[in-house]
């Protein structure tokens, strides 16, 4: 028996052996999905219900998964240090979206059957990013405009929109001792200050009449 038959089984495709960065990355890919869906939601002011939260997670979703397929790099693959490519090529913009749709399954079927068959029927693979930390680095501040949009995401999060600032501060016990300073200030009473004197500022009338019942923040907005 030869040595290559002997050891055959212990190749590993380049495809395998990077199929678990892809995993990872994948996942935190779709997880930054679900969070910047729901922070554009917040931003604009939109209720959550159980149509456009999964609407607004759903198409940003679909635009990561678009350039991913356009550029093969997403802010965590490049983390991951891989890369998206059909023979040697991006994926493209169609590929690409496609992926939005056959990944989640995917992601399952990796985790049982240790490959990723609807990859390949698309043609798409992992392949490892140019190596050493000064390229990886470059690579990574190439996709500083996710970060930022993950950044963006989560600060929306963390701070009230409109309707829970006049929630919190009109309407209940612990937003009056907030408006009051009668107790320790928290982070949501500061949030909701901050956003109550911003929109204010703007001239927005609804806030403006709140702030003229809510010492603390009158003092802030000033005369």
């Amino acid at each position: 028996m030869s040595n290559g038959s002997l050891f055959a089984t212990d190749q590993v495709t380049t495809q395998g052996r990077y199929q678990w960065h892809l995993w990872v990355a994948d996942v935190l890919d779709l997880g930054t999905s679900v969070l910047v869906g729901w922070g554009a939601l917040r931003a604009l002011e939109q209720d959550r219900t159980p149509l456009s939260m999964p609407l607004a997670m759903a198409l940003a979703w679909l635009t990561a998964s678009a350039v991913g397929g356009l550029t093969g790099r997403t802010f965590w693959r490049q983390v991951a240090g891989v890369k998206l490519v059909r023979a040697e090529h991006t994926p493209g913009l169609l590929r690409g979206l496609a992926r939005a749709f056959t990944t989640p399954l995917d992601l399952l079927l990796n985790a049982v059957l240790m490959r990723r068959p609807l990859d390949t029927l698309l043609g798409l693979h992992a392949e490892p990013v140019v190596s050493g930390a000064g390229p990886r680095l470059k690579g990574v501040a190439l996709q500083l405009p996710w970060l930022a949009v993950l950044a963006g995401a989560v600060w929306l999060l963390v701070t009230p929109t409109k309707a829970e600032m006049l929630q919190y501060l009109g309407r209940t016990l612990t937003g009056w001792h907030c408006c009051h300073g009668t107790r320790e200030m928290t982070w949501q009473c500061r949030t909701s200050l901050d956003r109550a004197v911003r929109n204010a500022r703007s001239g927005d009338a609804e806030v403006k009449a709140l702030v003229a019942d809510c010492p603390v923040a009158r003092a802030r907005l000033g005369p």
